[in-house]
């Protein structure tokens, strides 16, 4: 009778346990529901090929609160410039996927190669992407000339010596950070022959772009 009672009791305490957790269990999905609200954001309204214009070319979203990244545009924020790369219909459109200048395109057969750049080389770092420019060549040795060894290319990147973009804007840093400005390394347009050519010119003496 006594083993009857006490399993009784440990059934009924059991039952209330898995109910109150069951409650626990409604209560806190139900407030991550109602505290999880709703925003809307960027998006494409149509298939965005990298080079072309996005002005005019958005959409919105509804997404929740929670998958929101800084790096969206939110309604209320002006979305203008050129895509970097392809972005597909319905597509969310990020801040790094847009560029405020025109976007050099590599076209069918064409290739990028980088190559290394300083001040001086880089016509004191007032290239961006988009320009046309030559390339020339000064050897390590007096036994070649110096010359042209690719004409009117175009620069597809420039950026510093961290890695990061010389022409993107960057309210954090400070206006006496001009290292931030200095090229380190340009990626330009070229054939695949031009490549091979301008990077064993490269191993043999020292690069400088010249502008137009």
């Amino acid at each position: 009778m006594f083993a009857f009672k006490r399993k009784t009791v440990l059934i009924v305490i059991s039952l209330l346990l898995a109910t109150g957790l069951t409650f626990l269990q409604y209560r806190y999905f139900k407030s991550m529901a109602e505290s999880d609200k709703k925003i809307q954001v960027v998006v494409a309204g149509a298939d965005i090929e990298a080079g072309e214009d996005i002005t005019g070319r958005i959409g919105l979203k509804t997404i929740p609160q929670s998958a929101y990244v800084k790096d969206m545009y939110l309604p209320n924020e002006k979305v203008t410039g050129y895509a970097k790369v392809d972005i597909s219909a319905g597509s969310y459109i990020l801040k790094n996927m847009v560029s405020a200048e025109k976007v050099p395109v590599v076209e069918e057969g064409m290739r990028r190669i980088t190559i290394s750049v300083n001040l001086t080389s880089s016509l004191a770092g007032k290239i961006r992407p988009g320009h046309v420019v030559d390339v020339g060549w000064v050897p390590k040795d007096q036994k070649e000339a110096s010359k042209i060894i690719a004409e009117k290319v175009v620069i597809f990147d420039v950026v510093n010596k961290m890695g990061e973009d010389t022409t993107k804007k960057d309210e954090k840093k400070s206006q006496y950070e001009k290292e931030s400005k200095i090229p380190a390394v340009v990626t330009i347009i070229v054939t695949p022959e031009q490549a091979v050519a301008i990077k064993d010119y490269e191993a043999r003496g020292s690069l400088f772009l010249m502008g137009y």
